[in-house]
């Protein structure tokens, strides 16, 4: 595994390197596609620190050069850490409702055949439909305001754990209900100590798949909604607008980088925890 991983990284430094290096070769323009270097110095310059990585190789290479808006002062008070911090905030309360609505109309979908036979149909419309295709519906509801945000991330995200959730509680064989019932568990005992435990792969899988719905669908409503509290979807708007390509692709990569950790070191690491405590994969 540990080998796998040291492969995986030494593939894609050799990309990182061979973009470089294509970049100082060829002299494309960078206002279009700059390299890896220069995208390292827009990340900087949204930390408050100045580089010059991108600039060319010469004797006083890396000569930092004067930022886009000639910022100064501590990291932590550089506009992309504020944004990441704001992001965070904003997806952890949306991604508690998107849960517990999630988990209520899918465990609900799940027990009620008539329920499932209504709803099924809409929400999976729902869900093909692309976040920002409620981004009108929430400014015309809430305005132009923290309220609107959230609606667009819970509404892009609750339909895909209601779903999945109800998909994977399917997979729990009748045999259980039985055994349990053959044991005493009868009402919500049969509920709680049957059904529920039964249920936890389930629920870990649709947790999993809703955190990607959740972190799109804040970008996309933070990218289109201007509040107070700037997140990182308005950072890749301002981006766009005033530093150029670099600090697009900055901002993007962080957007990345936060979903994955997220995923890998969080979801991933759940759900193989939950499969693993009830047998269904190895240690």
């Amino acid at each position: 595994m540990a080998r796998a991983g040291l492969m995986r990284l030494g593939v894609w430094i050799l990309i990182i390197l061979t973009w470089e290096g294509a970049y100082r070769l060829i002299k494309w323009d960078p206002t279009l596609f700059p390299s890896p270097l220069q995208v390292l110095d827009g990340a900087m310059d949204m930390l408050n620190v100045q580089t010059g990585f991108g600039e060319p190789f010469g004797p006083d290479w890396p000569k930092p050069y004067e930022g886009e808006f000639g910022r100064t002062g501590p990291i932590h008070k550089g506009p992309l850490i504020g944004a990441s911090l704001t992001s965070a905030i904003r997806l952890a309360v949306g991604f508690l409702v998107s849960i517990g609505l999630g988990a209520v109309l899918g465990a609900s979908m799940w027990r009620f055949r008539w329920l499932d036979d209504f709803l099924g149909p809409l929400f999976l419309g729902f869900q093909t439909l692309p976040s920002v295709c409620w981004v009108p519906l929430g400014i015309i509801f809430f305005g132009l305001r923290e309220t609107g945000i959230l609606f667009v991330l819970v509404m892009g995200s609750f339909f895909a754990i209601a779903l999945a959730l109800r998909d994977g509680l399917r997979t729990i064989p009748p045999s259980y209900q039985h055994a349990g019932r053959m044991l005493g568990a009868r009402g919500w005992k049969l509920y709680r100590y049957v059904l529920l435990p039964a249920s936890m792969p389930a629920l870990a899988a649709s947790l999993r798949q809703g955190f990607s719905f959740a972190w799109r669908s804040l970008m996309g409503a933070e990218l289109l909604f201007a509040v107070q509290n700037h997140g990182l979807g308005f950072e890749l708007e301002t981006a766009r607008n005033l530093r150029g390509v670099q600090g697009v692709i900055a901002v993007m990569s962080v957007m990345v980088m936060i979903g994955i950790a997220a995923d890998r070191l969080v979801f991933a690491r759940l759900e193989r925890r939950v499969l693993v405590r009830f047998g269904l994969a190895q240690g």
